[in-house]
């Protein structure tokens, strides 16, 4: 019998990590993305594109960006990316205030909240501030990621 896919929010640094392989939990990272689509589905808020080929273009190449855009548009459902509009983010800050996060942090928070979904991330205070409130979804720093 087939396991059932369970939906996975990735902070971009997550995504970033991965694709760089020169940062501290790299493989970790590489790691949790090759369980994309086997294990996990994920729910992204549309800003991922900006954050992570943005930083790629920067730190690396903008073929590196190139790339990682054309990765994100194979593992991320567009039904499962959130548009980061004016109603999505309104509807975001007030968790700013909530969980004492940055307001990029909210927005992902926000993504994993409205899709159940598992929040992973490489800022170990976030997912801290984020677990201190005992939100309704399991948010992991990355070497906590127990999948």
């Amino acid at each position: 019998m087939k396991q059932v896919s369970r939906l996975l929010t990735l902070d971009s640094n997550v995504l970033i990590a991965a694709l760089k392989e020169d940062e501290p939990y790299s493989e970790k990272c590489l790691e949790i993305l090759r369980k994309v689509p086997d294990k996990f589905i994920l729910s992204e808020p549309s800003i991922i594109y900006q954050e992570v080929c943005g930083t790629l273009a920067r730190k690396a190449r903008a073929d590196v960006a190139d790339e990682a855009k054309k990765h994100l548009d194979l593992i991320i459902h567009p039904r499962l990316l959130a548009s980061c509009n004016r109603n999505f983010c309104v509807s975001a800050y007030l968790l700013c205030s909530e969980y004492n996060v940055y307001a990029i942090d909210a927005i992902y928070l926000k993504v994993a909240l409205n899709h159940q979904a598992i929040l992973v991330s490489l800022d170990k205070d976030f997912i801290d501030k984020v677990n201190s409130k005992k939100p309704n979804i399991e948010a992991y720093h990355v070497p906590e990621f127990p999948y």
